[in-house]
């Protein structure tokens, strides 16, 4: 019998957000990204096995994770969205 199994990780857009960009040094509106890693069985995803939040600078392109308060606003604006 042949099992297929494996990873898979989806990015998600949650917010916009205006702070200012740390490569290009200007105020922009930067995208928040949610991406959640799963296991998959037959490429169906099965089991979350957890998330991380990104800021992605909508201008230069420069992605960097979420931290401190940012990570928790992104949080309660994720979890607005579900609901």
């Amino acid at each position: 019998m042949l099992f297929l199994i494996g990873f898979r990780t989806k990015a998600k857009a949650i917010a916009q957000v205006e702070r200012p960009c740390a490569k290009c040094a200007r105020s922009t509106v930067q995208t928040a990204l949610e991406t959640r890693k799963w296991f998959t069985f037959f490429f169906i995803p099965i089991i979350p096995l957890g998330s991380t939040r990104f800021v992605k600078c909508n201008l230069c392109g420069l992605t960097l994770k979420a931290v401190g308060d940012l990570d928790a606003q992104l949080a309660q604006k994720a979890l607005a969205a579900k609901a």
